[in-house]
């Protein structure tokens, strides 16, 4: 409309386009927001950390993966749980323990999956992405996810609750999301985990995933770049072996 354009030009500037700006003035919000959750949370060392590592850095990841049409029964956690999709009253309590989170849970990006006690505690929560969400989901993950096959659903942001650690939650949780994923006619689950969360790694073996993968990431002032390397032999050899291998490198 002819409003829109004389607002644009006389706010912005000729080359300027105001949904953009308005999308951007949105993040903006959303970034400050979560700067004063995470100070109120006292959590700022972790961001932190964070702002350190986007200046210079250089870290791996292993890619896990897990085939899903292999018939697969996790360890039972030390108390039954319930998995169901996020709810918006879920948000407050998450955002009590994850501030860092509040920009992807206003994004509303599907699917955050929850694993609930008897109770109806939030014990552990992940986000299950389907190919057709990833170019949603792109702008809250470092890196490119040039890798994510049309047959393959991505597991990311996975997090144990304080209270609910060391009860082998997370392989039981995460075994049962990654099979939501057979509901879009994916045949796999990929997930990324730094190559010195041994406990991480160990999680995700026991709700079977295994290392298939190696990514190299570098951060220069707040610039990213990765590439990739196979693991040798990984078809072939056994997971667990694999696993082994990962946790005794570090």
């Amino acid at each position: 409309m002819l409003w829109r354009g004389l607002l644009r030009q006389t706010i912005f500037g000729y080359g300027a386009d105001i949904d953009t700006m308005v999308t951007q003035m949105s993040n903006y919000s959303d970034q400050a927001q979560r700067l004063l959750l995470v100070v109120r949370s006292g959590k700022f060392a972790a961001l932190a950390e964070e702002f350190a590592k986007r200046m210079f850095s250089n870290k791996e990841s292993y890619l896990l993966r897990r085939d899903l049409t292999v018939p697969f029964n996790p360890a039972p956690p030390k108390q039954p749980i319930e998995i169901r999709p996020i709810r918006e009253s879920d948000k407050a309590e998450i955002l009590k323990a994850r501030p860092g989170r509040l920009a992807i849970l206003r994004a509303n990006i599907p699917t955050c999956y929850l694993a609930l006690n008897a109770s109806g505690e939030i014990c552990y929560m992940q986000w299950l992405i389907e190919p057709k969400n990833i170019e949603r989901f792109k702008p809250f993950f470092d890196g490119e996810l040039k890798n994510l096959g049309k047959d393959e659903v991505l597991l990311e942001f996975a997090y144990t609750f304080e209270k609910f650690r060391g009860q082998k939650i997370m392989g039981a949780a995460m075994a049962a999301i990654a099979e939501k994923g057979l509901q879009s006619g994916a045949r796999y689950a990929v997930t990324y985990v730094q190559k010195d969360n041994i406990a991480a790694i160990k999680g995700c073996a026991l709700a079977n995933f295994y290392p298939y993968m190696t990514r190299e990431e570098k951060w220069r002032i707040f610039s990213f770049t990765e590439s990739f390397r196979n693991l040798p032999d990984v078809e072939t050899a056994d997971s667990e072996t694999v696993t082994a291998q990962a946790v005794s490198k570090n």
